[in-house]
């Protein structure tokens, strides 16, 4: 418009005559001033002009009205800007950083063209609209399906939008039991769960769960049986150490042991199993826990000591038993009551029960055994077809023996059978004492309670077994409640309670007797006849058959007597022996020969000495004379009846003792 003014006026010559138009503050021109008078007819022709011409400083003018909502701005900026009529009017938006434009709003929204241009024919009235920028979080699961991710309360991971600047609270969530936690990698670090997350950008993280497992990360290197030791176990997940888990000890064979039996992880899954003690033997330990797999280990405990004779090798179960048939010329203790009722088992051993130690002449038991007051229970061996049986086979040497108690066993042998041993071989310098047999003993020959066949010196021992003969080949001989045969061999305080049966020279507490002593002893057990072998000779409540060198002294026996021939209710047989301070008082039937309530068969020759010794001639049904001095009940409990036996000393008499006829003062009633 200026431009046409302004030729105008050059066309009319009066264009040096007018300042140059202004611009005004809408966009439209309009004259300053004149610079002189115009005369004449031009100027009306000029104003003419001017008025045609400036028509456009006066066209119509709208008002634009630009709002913004959200982080951002426009180009015009924000506010009120007229435009004249018929205007296009190009507009930018400008996003800040966290931001992006979203959409015109406002009453003119649709005005804007599609190219962000708005045509003035009116007043407009529009908004920008900026949103804030989202960020895509993005959430794997390792292992997949192991778990889930809470995201504020979101449960499902994958891919989610937050707004830049928000934070995200993220709990991990195992989808089983026994599965853990273990850490975030990614655009996220570290073990923390729950965990908040600042969203600033895109991110893509990853859960990582993993199976908890047990471990046993610490134990003894070498384990002796009774000494105590610890086992650390520690409770991962991955590397995440697990903590608050119980663990529980148990033994597959469920064989005894003490300590601790269950534990609790610490903050750093770390559980210790404190003192425990387990004995001799191969032990596998299961270490379990709740929705966890469990785990075996397996080790070996050994022997304690060193089998010397003042440190000797400490035995605590079955398997330190077995342990000593390994080591036949060691010493041992017996440390603790051992159950051997595991022999018993048709599993062990073939169903034979226990294997003697030393069985074998060329193998036999050469140590010491120290039983410590303990007892060996249930102890089973089935073997009617060998010989040198019992919890000890064989001893050909000077072994010791103390202190030990077999109870309830269950023994059955062939030749030369004994509660604790087979046969004390030709050993003098043998020693036992203060050990003990209950049970019930099965063989055919040299078969007793404690000893099938005894040398050596025997002290302070009892048995209460009953023992049976079985016959093979038609003949069965040297049975006795306490041992079967004794030859060489010195007996002091020693007792048998229990019945005997059998066939020849069998006897309440021994078999037969040979160059041995017996002093202060006693037999309580009836000795019963087989009624198979029409023999049944040399049968004896106390002994059955005593001969060469024998001298027993200040002994009895209580026990009912059966047989045939040469029966007796003290001694069946007698030959070179001698046999003082003794009495019976067990009942005595008529056999076909040679009967007596005291001795049966006594050899004519000197040697065969019977001297103060007496039985009940009421209970034995006996009056024989000559083999022992028949007394009746009354004169037998009367103490002035025995000048010359030492009352006082070895022994005394007591209505209230023994059903009132003399004991022994120092031998166990």
């Amino acid at each position: 418009m200026n431009k046409q003014i302004a030729r105008v006026c050059q066309i009319l010559g009066y264009w040096r005559l007018i300042d140059p138009l202004i611009l005004n503050k809408n966009g439209g021109f309009c004259m300053k001033r004149l610079k002189r008078t115009v005369r004449g007819t031009a100027l009306p022709l000029l104003m003419l002009c001017l008025i045609l011409l400036g028509a456009g400083c006066s066209k119509k003018q709208y008002t634009l009205t630009i709002a913004v909502e959200g982080e951002g701005t426009t180009l015009p900026k924000p506010g009120q800007h007229n435009y004249e009529q018929d205007t296009f009017v190009q507009l930018q938006t400008i996003s800040d950083k966290y931001s992006v434009f979203d959409h015109w709003a406002g009453r003119d929204a649709d005005s804007v063209t599609t190219d962000n241009k708005i045509f003035m024919h009116s007043d407009k009235s529009i908004t920008a609209v900026f949103t804030t920028l989202n960020h895509p979080l993005n959430i794997n699961i390792n292992p997949v399906m192991s778990g889930h991710v809470q995201i504020d309360l979101v449960t499902d991971a994958g891919k989610i939008g937050f707004p830049h600047g928000q934070t995200a609270r993220l709990t991990a969530i195992p989808n089983q039991a026994g599965t853990y936690f273990v850490k975030w990698s990614g655009d996220l670090s570290g073990p923390d769960n729950p965990v908040e997350l600042l969203i600033t950008s895109d991110k893509n993280i990853t859960a990582h769960f993993a199976k908890a497992a047990l471990e046993v990360t610490a134990g003894p290197g070498v384990i002796r049986a009774g000494q105590a030791f610890n086992v650390t176990m520690t409770v991962k997940a991955g590397e995440r150490p697990i903590p608050n888990i119980i663990i529980n000890l148990t033994e597959n064979k469920s064989q005894p042991f003490q300590g601790t039996k269950t534990a609790l992880t610490d903050a750093n899954g770390v559980a210790v199993f404190e003192n425990l003690m387990f004995y001799e033997g191969n032990y596998n330990l299961t270490f379990s826990s709740t929705n966890l797999t469990s785990i075996k280990k397996g080790f070996t405990v050994d022997v304690a000591g060193a089998g010397a004779p003042t440190d000797p090798y400490l035995i605590h179960n079955l398997y330190g038993l077995e342990f000593i048939g390994e080591h036949l010329d060691a010493c041992f203790r017996i440390a603790k009551d051992i159950d051997a009722s595991a022999t018993a088992a048709t599993s062990y051993n073939g169903g034979k029960g226990w294997l003697p130690l030393g069985q074998k002449s060329t193998a036999s038991f050469k140590g010491q055994i120290d039983g410590n007051h303990k007892t060996i229970s249930n102890l089973y061996i089935y073997r009617p077809d060998e010989e040198y049986v019992g919890f000890i086979g064989l001893i050909t040497t000077a072994v010791q023996i103390k202190n030990l108690n077999l109870a309830d066993v269950d023994i059955t042998g062939y030749n030369r059978v004994g509660g604790l041993v087979g046969e004390v071989k030709d050993v003098p310098t043998f020693l036992a004492d203060n050990c003990s047999v209950t049970g019930a003993i099965k063989g055919s020959i040299f078969t007793g309670g404690m000893f099938g066949r005894l040398s050596g010196t025997v002290s302070n021992c009892h048995t209460d077994t009953t023992t049976v003969a079985i016959i093979i080949n038609d003949d069965s001989f040297n049975l006795g409640g306490f041992a079967g045969s004794a030859a060489g061999a010195t007996i002091t305080h020693c007792y048998a309670i229990g019945s005997v049966t059998g066939n020849n020279k069998f006897g309440g507490l021994l078999g037969s007797a040979t160059d041995s002593s017996i002093n202060q002893c006693y037999a309580l057990g009836d000795v019963i006849r087989l009624p198979r072998n029409a023999l049944n000779t040399a049968i004896g409540g106390f002994v059955g058959y005593l001969a060469y060198g024998c001298q027993i002294t200040d002994c009895y026996s209580r026990g009912d007597v059966e047989g045939r021939e040469d029966l007796g209710g003290f001694c069946g047989y007698l030959v070179r022996s001698i046999i003082e301070r003794c009495y019976s008082t067990g009942s005595v039937p008529v056999p076909f020969a040679d009967r007596g309530g005291f001795v049966g068969y006594r050899s004519t020759s000197v040697e065969a000495v019977i001297t103060d010794c007496y039985y009940d001639s009421e209970t034995s049904g006996c009056s024989d004379t000559g083999k022992g001095e028949p007394l009746t009940t009354a004169e037998m409990q009367n103490a002035d009846n025995y000048s010359r036996w030492g009352f006082g000393m070895i022994w005394d008499i007591s209505p209230a003792i023994n059903d009132g006829y003399p004991y022994l003062r120092n031998t166990p009633q």
